[in-house]
């Protein structure tokens, strides 16, 4: 089954389930995650963009989920973060990207689902919507939500402090209304700082499922502050090997190299070896051309 990155939009299709992240990264504690400056030429991004596309099996459509808008970014346009978004996939093994069934990713201003602005949207049909400047954090987040097959698990909620319960959000149009004595758990909840402790952000607050893509996304764009957050609850370090053994149940790949990778690395070191791994690759074919029309290996 061919996997798909996309630019632009055409058409909709329509998807079972959708989920999303607030416009803004929520931030917690120092926690950084910012778009880094790179320049890079076109033909650098066309060459790193090949390189990705084979390894992860992607190929070139245009869709969006139902119910989602956005000012879709033109391919030109697009050219100008796809190094980000490379750099942040390049990093998780073949077998992870294609057990997710990521099959459409669509860059967009002004994304919207249900009339609410985000930041990143996931279809259960393997389609990611990313507002631009986008930000690895949002791609892991998203990434987590379509390979997440889990629902209402009780082995997650049970982790959490008893006096708490999810709270909902503006992008879950289903979600139940809370009764009074619910209502009055989260509010205390919030203002309890060991229970704040639990969770790597007040997004991951609202629902079981943003929870963990939260937990993921975390533990991968911000290693070391997790460790921090981790090391202050005995809860969320049991979640992060939850969310481990989520992600390995489908990808052996993701084992414990993956996550001493991970732990020792960081968004800008990586943007930067991509970028440079582009311009080195980008040069040994301008060399391979020059080497082929000068006819030495004739």
């Amino acid at each position: 089954m061919n996997r798909v990155i996309i630019y632009c939009l055409g058409i909709l299709l329509t998807c079972h389930s959708v989920m999303a992240v607030p416009l803004a990264p929520l931030k917690r504690s120092g926690q950084t995650n910012e778009v880094v400056a790179v320049t890079a030429t076109p033909e650098m991004v066309e060459q790193e963009y090949l390189r990705v596309a084979k390894k992860c099996g992607f190929t070139i459509a245009y869709a969006l989920p139902e119910g989602v808008t956005g000012d879709i970014l033109s391919p030109e346009e697009a050219k100008e973060y796809l190094p980000f978004f490379f750099a942040s996939i390049d990093i998780f093994p073949s077998r992870f990207l294609e057990e997710t069934k990521l099959n459409t990713v669509v860059l967009c201003r002004n994304l919207r689902l249900r009339g609410v602005r985000a930041g990143g949207i996931a279809s259960s049909t393997g389609i990611i919507a990313l507002d631009v400047p986008i930000y690895s954090l949002v791609i892991y987040h998203e990434l987590f939500h379509i390979a997440d097959k889990e629902r209402n698990n009780p082995e997650w909620t049970k982790l959490n402090n008893k006096q708490f319960v999810y709270g909902g959000n503006a992008f879950n149009s289903d979600a139940e209304e809370m009764d009074r004595s619910d209502t009055k758990k989260l509010m205390n909840a919030k203002s309890n700082l060991a229970i704040r402790k639990d969770f790597v952000s007040a997004y991951a607050m609202t629902s079981e499922m943003e929870d963990r893509a939260e937990t993921f996304a975390v533990m991968v764009a911000n290693p070391k502050q997790f460790e921090k957050m981790a090391a202050e609850s005995p809860a969320l370090k049991k979640k992060a090997e939850k969310a481990k053994g989520i992600v390995r149940e489908f990808s052996p790949g993701m084992n414990k190299d993956f996550w001493a990778f991970i732990a020792n690395s960081n968004d800008e070191t990586r943007m930067k070896d991509l970028v440079n791994r582009a311009a080195l690759n980008a040069q040994r074919l301008k060399e391979k051309k020059a080497v082929i029309r000068s006819g030495y290996t004739k």
